[in-house]
């Protein structure tokens, strides 16, 4: 997974995603947009907690790759 966009271009349709938090740039954490936050300036919602997080506290996301087709596994 090497294909990293700007946060700003992120998905905010509620799709599930990947990104790289600011302030620890080596974790990666499952995320998406959640309109429902938007007006207490926490939009992102992170998939292991209910807290939610400010708009800029990503900086970069790319999506979750294609699964495998049945029977082609490794």
């Amino acid at each position: 997974m090497t294909d990293w966009r700007p946060i700003d271009r992120a998905p905010r349709d509620g799709r599930w995603i990947i990104a790289i938090h600011r302030d620890e740039p080596d974790r990666r954490a499952v995320i998406r947009w959640d309109p429902g936050r938007v007006g207490d300036g926490r939009p992102w919602h992170v998939a292991t907690t209910d807290y939610g997080y400010e708009v800029d506290a990503f900086t970069d996301w790319t999506p979750f790759p294609d699964p495998p087709e049945p029977g082609q596994g490794p």
